[in-house]
């Protein structure tokens, strides 16, 4: 049983052209064949990875990546594509105050209804723990890869300080470039 499971370490180090990839790290995999540079956050406010997809891009082109995070009703879903890219619609709603994610311009949304007037004027940042919301940003590529669009929505009681938090914490999913 040994001598199968080290053949079948060996066959994998092959098959990767030599680089050792941390078993489950779903980032590591899906970074071999994109062209954008991929993150991962440091800080999920305590929950649990609970979905890793790859979805085809509905405009064509690379796919994007899907990972949530959930513990109990709270979410925090990340969605990256490459820069430029429109793969996901977040639906309806109002858009914040931009604000600064690690010196980077990020666009912030909640998810008040902006066909309702006046429920819309009276959305703020706080509502993101009632009813959701998100934020849009760039990362820069890295190796040689390209930029990547970030989306960071929080949902089912998460903070906007929690949302804030979390979208601060993403650094590189992968430590050398592809090959």
């Amino acid at each position: 049983m040994r001598k199968l499971m080290a053949l079948t370490l060996l066959l994998a180090i092959a098959m990767n052209g030599g680089e050792v990839i941390a078993a489950g790290d779903n980032y590591l995999a899906a970074q071999k064949h994109l062209t954008y540079s991929l993150y991962k956050p440091v800080n999920t406010i305590g929950l649990l990875q609970t979905k890793f997809q790859e979805l085809a891009c509905g405009g064509g082109g690379q796919s994007w990546l899907y990972v949530s995070f959930n513990k109990g009703k709270k979410s925090i879903e990340t969605m990256q594509t490459l820069k430029g890219a429109h793969c996901s619609n977040p639906g309806l709603s109002v858009k914040m105050p931009s604000i600064k994610i690690n010196g980077i311009p990020a666009s912030l949304f909640v998810y008040c209804d902006p066909t309702k007037p006046s429920a819309a004027k009276k959305c703020s940042t706080a509502d993101i723990s009632k009813v959701g919301g998100y934020i849009f940003f760039t990362l820069p590529g890295y190796y040689g890869m390209k930029a990547t669009d970030m989306q960071v929505q929080a949902g089912g009681g998460v903070t906007y300080e929690q949302l804030v938090a979390v979208a601060r914490s993403f650094t590189p999913a992968s430590t050398q470039p592809s090959n």
